[in-house]
């Protein structure tokens, strides 16, 4: 039991930091219409049905609504991807949400063992 509940924990752990993480590089990135960049740098187009074709697919455009969420503009970051706002608001609610999971888990497993001392 204790082998699957720390697999749990850790599985907790690893959504936490990853979505954190992309929450956290959105935070970095500094949006425009067409490009992101990373202090200074113009991150270059990933999408290759973009690269080709020169029309968006539907995933176009996330990069930059993150990006605009994070910096707060809401309005653009539904004009760059409709879904991009609902997806970052989301992946942001998740990192907190974890460690209330953990902190709980961890809370409970320490009150058990406790009751088993007495």
């Amino acid at each position: 039991m204790a082998g699957l509940s720390n697999r749990y924990l850790w599985g907790e752990v690893i959504i936490a930091v990853v979505l954190g993480g992309i929450v956290l590089a959105a935070a970095l990135l500094a949006p425009s219409d067409e490009v992101v960049s990373l202090f200074g740098y113009e991150i270059p187009v990933m999408c290759g049905f973009r690269r080709i074709t020169g029309f968006g697919c539907p995933g176009c455009g996330l990069t930059r609504s993150f990006a605009f969420m994070a910096h707060g503009d809401v309005i653009s970051a539904f004009q760059m991807n409709w879904l991009g706002p609902f997806l970052f608001t989301a992946f942001a609610t998740q990192p907190p949400y974890r460690a209330w999971v953990i902190g709980r888990e961890l809370w409970s497993r320490r009150s058990r063992i406790q009751l088993e001392e007495v």
